[in-house]
């Protein structure tokens, strides 16, 4: 085979590579998710083209994509905040990704000089905070020469939580040129309903040899609107072939919350409405009672003429009839126990005591009800008395010659009682001392009962109760206890954290506690805020509860909350101020301010402040003392009509006065510029 034909076979395998490799280049549909570290989707992610820097798509509410791309080609990830992140496709029709946040924190972002016909500008603006809202917007110009009809600007704001790391995406801008927007309108195989972005489009409506200026707000809830945040704007344009600019600004640094000096004192209220208080619970208590009766010597029949039986049988049965009228109490158990003397065969004094004890049990449960008999517990037991119960009798009347003579036999048989009743009826003391005086004290039946009654228990029964087992006492006892028995209020504080802990649904407790933390200046969010959720198992709440819990959210910054808790009170003076204080903390400062101003005039500067009245503000805060809440007041009222130097020497004396001041400054959107100065000088110095 010569050189030309080998170089034509090894041309036409070539060729045939190269149409191989071009019918494996083939568009394919990619789809997936996109998460943040913790698993979270992540929506608004911007999707491109690595090669061709187009923008192909963004992620949904769910972090889900839709991309049309070339199976060999790479997707690039990016969001404000994340680190890019690119990925190639390798032929995959399902890519997930995760994104990690972006080692260089947003707050290290800023806008190159890079020349006004080049630059899409947003106008620097305030962080407004009213009640947990923070509200920002602002306009952005977008220069004729960057932007044209057949371009489109994607602005996606963010506002950072610099205090707890934690970032917001607030709602994009999506701004196309006429011309773009026709051709998106008009895409084969797409629906605009699919694109998350579609309904952020604004369309340009003149001529492109204008600059165009763009206004756009929002709001986003804040949990604590005293940390620090700030707001960042990421901006892409791209035409139709690739992303040609990118750009990240800051447009707001702090917050302007005047609110932060704002002057209150809203204290709580033990609940005084009765028909909420508990009501009294009758308590089980076991009472005990025994009875003793006698027998005559070898007589299992009950002789109610002999001794004292019949008064103590009367004793009984009366007893036992009351409890069984008694509603409120009920014979427990009934313990029925039965003696012999121990003379004689031992056995068959066994057999008498048995006899003797269905003897009297029979009298007795004929006196009771069929009721009483079925749920009562019957015990019984019968037994020989030992000769050691002689020899106590005999030393407990000082004859002890007569006792020992008498242990000395129980000592010698031991267990053997009918040798030891044998030897014991021979000692020469036995006929004229022991049958009659001893022997009678022998033979008896006792009976022992246990009665449970419900009763309300006493105040010092309570208070016994509270030391030896808190736990069974009722709400009702524990209220008690913490109103009438408690002596000092660290007593009372105890025992309202015991009663929560034993009936945790207790809310006159929770609220009557929530006060007294309440008067000493601790507001505990947690305490009432259970009972007071929509869906509460509750049917009513007392007004004092929602008070109480009104003064703990505005403590903790929790005033929407407490907004919708006013609403349900009703407008009397005990709650007036709640409501006023609400109102004014949820940014309705107008109806509000001329109560609030006649409290303090801290106050009325602060109001004219969150109104934005500053030529006021300044008039007001400039008559007001020389505390450092004051000076601060006054540098920013200063600051904010452009009186420099009064505001620097203001913001100076509050500082010196209250050094902890600067951390509030360096966060307050009124001050950030005095603060930055002030640190710059000091790095001079």
């Amino acid at each position: 085979m010569d050189n030309t034909i080998t170089k034509r076979i090894l041309s036409t395998v070539a060729a045939i590579i190269l149409i191989s490799a071009a019918a494996i280049a083939r568009d394919i549909n990619v789809r997936g998710i996109v998460t943040n570290s913790n698993g979270e989707p992540m929506q608004g992610v911007c999707i491109y083209n690595a090669e061709t820097e187009q923008l192909l798509a963004s992620t949904n509410e769910e972090g889900k994509y839709l991309v049309i791309i070339d199976g060999e080609g790479k997707l690039v990830f990016s969001i404000l905040g994340m680190e890019d992140t690119e990925v190639p496709v390798e032929g995959r029709l399902a890519i997930d990704v995760m994104m990690t946040r972006s080692s260089i924190t947003l707050d290290e972002v800023f806008v190159k000089a890079k020349g006004k016909l080049k630059t899409v500008a947003p106008e620097p603006t305030d962080i407004e905070i009213k009640g947990n809202y923070a509200h920002i917007k602002t306009r952005i110009k977008v220069p004729h020469r960057l932007f044209n009809s057949s371009t489109r600007l994607i602005i996606q704001p963010a506002l950072y939580n610099v205090t707890a790391s934690k970032m917001w995406y607030l709602k994009p801008l999506v701004f196309d040129g006429r011309r773009y927007n026709i051709t998106q309108d008009r895409m084969l195989d797409f629906d605009l309903n699919d694109d998350p972005l579609n309904k952020y489009v604004e369309v340009q409506t003149h001529s492109s040899r204008k600059d165009d200026m763009i206004f756009w707000s929002d709001s986003v809830y804040l949990d604590n609107p005293d940390q620090d945040f700030h707001c960042d704007m990421l901006m892409a344009m791209e035409n139709y072939n690739r992303v040609f600019y990118r750009d990240t600004t800051t447009i707001s640094r702090g917050t302007v919350n005047p609110m932060r000096f704002f002057q209150y004192n809203l204290l709580g209220t033990e609940v005084t409405d009765t028909t909420f208080y508990p009501t009294p619970e009758m308590q089980m208590r076991d009472t005990r009672g025994d009875v003793m009766l006698t027998f005559r010597v070898n007589d299992a029949r009950l002789d109610m003429e002999q001794g004292n039986n019949r008064s103590e049988m009367n004793s009984l049965l009366s007893q036992l009839h009351r409890i069984e009228n008694d509603p409120d109490a009920a014979l427990k158990s009934f313990f029925i126990y039965s003696t012999s003397s121990p003379e004689g065969n031992y056995e068959k004094n066994l057999d008498l005591s048995q006899r003797r004890m269905k003897s009297a049990l029979d009298l007795i449960m004929d006196n009771l009800s069929p009721t009483t008999r079925r749920y009562m517990e019957v015990k019984s037991g019968g037994s020989v008395e030992p000769w050691d119960t002689l020899v106590s009798m005999l030393r407990a009347d000082s004859l002890n010659a007569e006792a020992d003579a008498v242990a000395e036999i129980i000592a010698k048989y031991p267990g053997q009682m009918d040798i030891q009743s044998v030897r014991v009826r021979r000692l020469p003391f036995y006929s004229p001392l022991i049958p009659d005086k001893y022997l009678p004290r022998m033979r008896k039946v006792s009976y022992e009962f246990l009665t449970s009654q419900y009763r309300y228990l006493t105040d010092d029964e309570i208070a016994e109760v509270y030391k030896t087992d808190p736990k069974s006492l009722s709400r009702f006892e524990f209220f008690r206890y913490y109103r009438y028995i408690a002596k000092t209020p660290a007593e009372k504080e105890e025992c309202l954290k015991k009663a929560l802990e034993t009936h945790p649904n207790f809310i006159v407790g929770a609220t009557d506690l929530a006060a007294m933390k309440l008067e000493r200046g601790e507001a505990d969010y947690d305490l009432l805020g259970k009972f007071l959720q929509p869906g509460n198992k509750l049917k009513k709440t007392p007004d004092e509860a929602r008070l109480n819990h009104i003064a703990a959210c505005l403590a903790t910054h929790h005033y929407l909350e407490a907004d919708s808790l006013a609403s349900l009170l009703p407008d009397t003076p005990r709650y007036h101020k709640a409501k006023v204080y609400t109102d004014v903390f949820n940014g309705r400062y107008e109806g509000a301010m001329q109560e609030v101003a006649a409290e303090s005039p801290i106050n009325e500067v602060v109001i004219l402040l969150a109104l934005k009245a500053n030529d006021q503000a300044w008039r007001k805060a400039s008559k007001l003392g020389g505390s450092a809440e004051e000076e601060y007041l006054k540098a920013v009222a200063a600051n904010r009509v452009d009186e420099y130097m009064a505001a620097v020497s203001h913001l100076e004396n509050a500082l010196r006065l209250k050094p902890e001041l600067k951390e509030i400054a360096k966060i307050d959107g009124d001050l950030i510029d005095l603060m930055e100065e002030r640190e710059e000088e000091e790095e001079q110095i």
